[in-house]
């Protein structure tokens, strides 16, 4: 079995590792940010996980309209990536992800994947810190990245998302494989990129998300619309969706929620 030994959830907003020296207060609350996903990293390391599967949701800089997946898993060898001066390469871990692969078609759900795969913002600006907080210089996890659209229509839909991670959980937990698996999710929280009400941050609808999940009652979040997450700003919400699922909606704990000028930054660990 292919046992899930840590699960984590973060914005990935360009921010992160840009560091624009917008206030006093913005560099703070990055600051804030940096240090929990540091957390994050030393949590994945103290759990000698030896796998880290993450999902993100590309912004047309990987992917672009001559082929965009609705879902893709990498199965190639290495993968990384470049982005605002950061270069990012890890092992990946192709036996895993190919079991992966094969059990979720079993499952229904028609997942394309990739060999090769030029990673961007929404995995290289949290995984830096993350990487950081585990001393990666001695520690080299390897990597599944797992697009889940988010940001083209027609996206998938919530519960289908939710559904793939317990699509997810049953396929590692029937694996012959004897991986120890850290899940981490990237995207949101309310932030409008990409719209005319960007700067704008949904906070009651921040809480009301990160209430329901440090309650455990993440499965009920699956309930939620298309229309309900686009009017919110809560779009990406559906990556953190497949983790829950993933993780049969264990509760959260809030590492750190920051309320920014464009973007609702939260870093959340789920107790697996």
């Amino acid at each position: 079995m292919a046992r899930i030994v840590g699960a984590f959830a973060t914005s990935h907003t360009p921010q992160i590792l840009v560091q624009p020296k917008i206030s006093e207060e913005f560099t703070r609350q990055l600051q804030e940010v940096h240090k929990a996903l540091m957390e994050v990293g030393k949590r994945i390391r103290n759990a000698n996980a030896d796998t880290i599967i993450i999902f993100g949701s590309d912004h047309m800089e990987t992917f672009w309209l001559n082929n965009y997946p609705q879902l893709l898993l990498f199965t190639g060898n290495e993968v990384g990536g470049r982005f605002a001066g950061v270069e990012l390469k890890l092992p990946g871990n192709p036996e895993l992800a190919k079991e992966l692969l094969y059990g979720l078609i079993d499952y229904g759900f028609d997942v394309s994947f990739s060999l090769e795969l030029e990673l961007d913002h929404p995995y290289i600006s949290p995984l830096y810190w993350v990487l950081k907080g585990a001393q990666h210089d001695s520690y080299q996890p390897r990597l599944i990245p797992f697009h889940i659209n988010s940001n083209v229509d027609p996206r998938i839909k919530p519960r289908r998302a939710y559904e793939l991670g317990v699509a997810i959980r049953t396929v590692l937990e029937n694996s012959k494989l004897q991986n120890r698996v850290a899940l981490i999710a990237t995207g949101g929280l309310s932030h409008f990129v990409g719209t005319p009400y960007y700067g704008k941050v949904d906070v009651e609808a921040d809480n009301f998300l990160i209430e329901k999940m440090k309650a455990g009652r993440g499965y009920e979040l699956a309930d939620l619309t298309t229309d309900w997450l686009d009017e919110h700003g809560e779009f990406e919400f559906r990556t953190w969706l497949t983790l829950l699922g993933a993780v049969n909606s264990a509760p959260a704990e809030i590492l750190t929620y920051q309320r920014a000028w464009h973007c609702g930054y939260c870093v959340a660990a789920f107790r697996v």
